[in-house]
């Protein structure tokens, strides 16, 4: 077993000599393996050793048992144990979530507490990462969740993940090593137990090997999961242009690339994990720009967008908070991302004029302004009739009609009054309020994106 776990340790890069290693420590048969072998191996390569016990309070007197069992095993072994007693069940009632979802979160927290030169080593064995695989092949997942448990995640390490249960369960008994068992492990109402119990038991019919066949295919799908991650990178790198990425580099990609390509751009732009929706979006769009040459402005979520023009993905910055209800005054007013200028007394121009792509400038009649003139954005039913088209239509299709971005129609300036809507950015002035030639209060509004 020592020789195995040091081959694991080699063959991962596992972060372990001359480091402080701290067990995450059960009292399971895994657990208490993975203590005695690191316990043993400490002087060889260098390492000092402590172990850390979670008390999910789940168990009653059974949890209570395993927390004692736990530092009477460290005291034994003359090792620092750290404990942290948790009400999980109350967690997960608290954040929605699941009682395995509550404590996996409070474990690696807790373990995150114990200071950043900590190499945490969990005792995950190759039969967790045969169930994990299989869990994710029953719910859909893609080539990465088939690569199951990884050995080595950031500074977390798993030395016994080459090692089967069986091989775990032999040396405690030729060690003398004592262990707790946890009575739910057993208990088939959870879906990994089931998986554990029913399918591997039936798999193990087929081919007793199954848990070391099982492992050989995990590690032909990392390594070709690595290989396709590499290139995905490199097509990254060399798509990076000002502004965003070059879209026909991207498409020149294999689909297996160019979907992981997009993954890594959507994590660094969006800052978390995209999901699956928004990935096949995006590469939709890549494709049909590369086909078509039509840019088109896809919503990621979060009030993000990813946008195709000109050759380039771009992400466009979030657009903000909602600005607030604003009076507008003479003079310049700053409304969100935008500037907003109202002059009196104006020279009748063109409605609508547009100068420069972006400023938009308006000419009302101030004479049937209904009351204060003021700033607001977008609110469900907005409707508007713009000057000189004889219809009124909804602000939400008016906008998408004149090819404003996603990311501005929901904080865009709409000038109103009393009686309602006088004009919205890049949708035109209403019927209503429209200056003429002959108007003699004409009002100048001026609407300037920021940039």
């Amino acid at each position: 077993m020592n020789s195995k776990v040091v081959k694991t340790i080699e063959k991962y890069n596992m972060p372990v000599r001359g480091a402080r290693v701290i067990v995450a420590l059960s009292g399971g048969s895994d657990s208490m393996t993975l203590l005695h072998v690191l316990h043993s191996l400490r002087g060889e390569m260098g390492f000092t050793l402590e172990a850390a016990h979670v008390n999910h309070c789940l168990r009653g007197a059974d949890a209570e048992r395993d927390e004692q069992f736990a530092l009477s095993a460290c005291e034994n072994l003359g090792i620092e144990c750290y404990v942290l007693r948790a009400d999980v069940a109350g967690i997960a009632r608290e954040k929605g979530l699941s009682v395995e979802e509550a404590g996996r979160q409070v474990r690696y927290g807790f373990f995150a507490s114990l200071g950043d030169d900590a190499v945490i080593a969990t005792a995950h064995n190759l039969n967790d990462r045969v169930e994990t695989m299989l869990f994710n092949l029953a719910r859909g997942s893609s080539l990465k969740g088939l690569c199951s448990i990884p050995p080595v995640r950031g500074n977390v390490i798993r030395p016994l993940i080459d090692c089967s249960k069986d091989e775990i369960l032999e040396y405690c008994r030729a060690n003398g090593i004592d262990y707790v068992t946890d009575e739910t492990n057993s208990d088939v109402k959870y879906a990994r137990n089931r998986v554990r119990h029913n399918v591997i038991s039936e798999l193990e019919r087929i081919n007793p090997a199954f848990i070391t066949a099982a492992g050989r295919c995990i590690d032909s799908v990392n390594e070709d999961e690595n290989l396709l991650h590499t290139m995905a990178q490199d097509a990254v790198d060399s798509s990076r242009v000002t502004g965003g990425y070059d879209i026909e580099t991207l498409c020149a990609c294999p689909l297996p690339v160019l979907s992981r390509a997009v993954n890594i751009i959507l994590k660094a732009e969006l800052e978390n994990a995209p999901d699956s929706s928004a990935i096949e979006e995006a590469v939709s769009a890549l494709k049909e720009y590369c086909e078509t040459g039509r840019g088109k402005t896809v919503q990621l979520g979060g009030g993000r967008f990813l946008r195709t023009r000109a050759g380039t993905a771009e992400f466009p910055s979030p657009a903000g908070a909602r600005p607030v209800k604003a009076a507008l005054e003479n003079g310049e007013n700053a409304f969100g991302s935008f500037t907003v200028c109202l002059r009196t007394g104006a020279q009748y121009g063109n409605n609508s004029q547009k100068i420069n792509g972006s400023k938009y400038i308006y000419y009302i009649d101030g004479d049937k302004i209904n009351g204060e003139i003021f700033l607001r954005v977008r609110e469900e039913g907005d409707r508007i009739s713009p000057a000189g088209r004889g219809v009124t239509k909804p602000l939400r299709k008016l906008q998408n009609e004149n090819g404003i971005p996603p990311e501005l129609r929901e904080t865009s300036p709409v000038v109103c009054d009393g009686a309602g809507i006088v004009a919205a950015f890049g949708c035109g002035v209403d019927e209503r309020v429209k200056a003429g030639r002959d108007t003699v209060n004409v009002l100048e509004i001026t609407i300037i994106p920021e940039g």
